[in-house]
C-alpha cells in the first residue's frame, strides 16, 4: 500500500479540533467502495456517534438518484459522518441534509473566501466563469426502527483542488463541475477545510438537537440558488419545468408549472 497523502494529518487535526460530538473517532483509507458503505457497517456494529470515515479514492462513490460520484485522488475531501439522532423524528430526517449543506457552505466560505450556495436539495454550487457549477455533493442515508432513527450516515464529497473532467451518467462534468480552488483563485488546504467542516457540522448538529430547526431551515433556504427562477427538475419519471417558487419546511421544492399548477417535489434534481 502506498503512503497516504500527507496534507491530511489526522494527528494534528485531533489536537486542534474542538468539537462536542463530530470527530469522536477517525478512520482513514486509501481506497474503498464508498465511505458511506464503511460508515453504515460501523453503525450496525455499534460504533459511536461522531465517527468520521475518510478516503482518498472510491471505486463506487454514489450521489443522489443512483448517480456515480467521481473525484481526483489526493485533491478531494471524501468522508462520511456517523450520527445517532434518536431524538429526531424520522419525518424530519431531511433536516440532517439541510444541516450538512449549511455547514459545508459555512466551512467553504471560512477557508476559501468565496460565496457558497446550494442547488436544491443538497449540492454545493459556486459561481465560476459566469455560471453555476457543482463542487460538492451530500448523500444522507438513514436507518429507522420502531419509529426512531437508529443511525444516520452523512456522506460528503468535495472537489477541492481539481475538478472532474470525465463524462458520468451521460453528463459532461467538464461543463457542469468545478472545484473550490477554481472559484477561490488559489490552492486550498484540504486539512484546513476539513477542520472547518467538522467544526461547523458540530455546531449545526448541536443547534438541530437543541430544537432550533426553524432557524436551520431559514439558513438552508437562504443558501438555495434559483429560488424564484425558471428551472427544469429531473424526476425519476421525466422532467418538470416551471418557476421554483419556494421550499417547504420538510425540504420539498414548490414548483409552479406553465399551467399554473403548484407541484410539491420531494425527489428530483434541479438542472442549471
Amino acid at each position: 500500500m502506498s503512503p497516504l497523502p500527507e496534507d491530511l494529518d489526522l494527528t494534528v487535526l485531533r489536537r486542534q479540533l474542538d468539537t462536542r460530538v463530530i470527530g469522536a473517532m477517525f478512520m482513514r483509507y486509501e481506497r474503498v467502495t464508498s465511505t458511506n458503505d464503511i460508515a453504515r457497517e460501523r453503525a450496525r456494529n455499534g460504533y459511536p456517534e461522531g465517527l468520521v470515515v475518510l478516503t482518498e479514492e472510491q471505486s463506487a462513490g454514489r450521489g443522489r438518484l443512483g448517480r456515480n460520484w467521481v473525484s481526483a485522488y489526493g485533491d478531494a475531501l471524501l468522508l462520511s459522518i456517523l450520527l445517532r439522532p434518536t431524538w429526531l423524528p424520522p419525518a424530519e430526517a431531511f433536516s440532517l441534509t439541510m444541516m450538512a449543506g449549511v455547514a459545508l457552505c459555512e466551512a467553504v466560505e471560512q477557508i476559501a473566501s468565496v460565496r457558497a450556495h446550494l442547488k436544491w436539495p443538497n449540492d454545493l454550487v459556486l459561481f465560476v466563469d459566469g455560471e453555476w457549477r457543482k463542487s460538492a455533493g451530500i448523500l444522507t442515508e438513514v436507518s429507522v426502527a420502531s419509529d426512531m432513527i437508529e443511525w444516520a450516515v452523512v456522506g460528503i464529497g468535495v472537489n477541492v483542488n481539481q475538478a472532474p473532467a470525465s463524462t458520468v451518467n451521460g453528463r459532461n462534468l467538464h461543463q457542469t463541475a468545478t472545484c473550490i480552488s477554481a472559484a477561490a483563485g488559489q490552492r486550498i488546504s484540504r486539512s484546513a477545510l476539513l477542520e472547518a467542516l467538522l467544526a461547523t457540522f458540530d455546531e449545526r448538529y448541536a443547534q438541530l438537537q437543541s430544537g432550533e430547526r426553524g432557524l436551520l431551515f431559514t439558513d438552508w433556504r437562504a443558501r438555495l440558488a434559483r429560488i424564484g427562477e425558471p428551472v427544469t427538475v429531473m424526476l425519476p419519471g421525466g422532467e418538470l419545468c416551471g418557476i421554483a417558487e419556494d421550499v417547504a419546511p420538510d425540504g420539498a421544492l414548490l414548483l409552479r408549472d406553465d399551467a399554473g399548477v403548484l407541484h410539491t417535489v420531494h425527489t428530483g434534481d434541479v438542472g442549471f
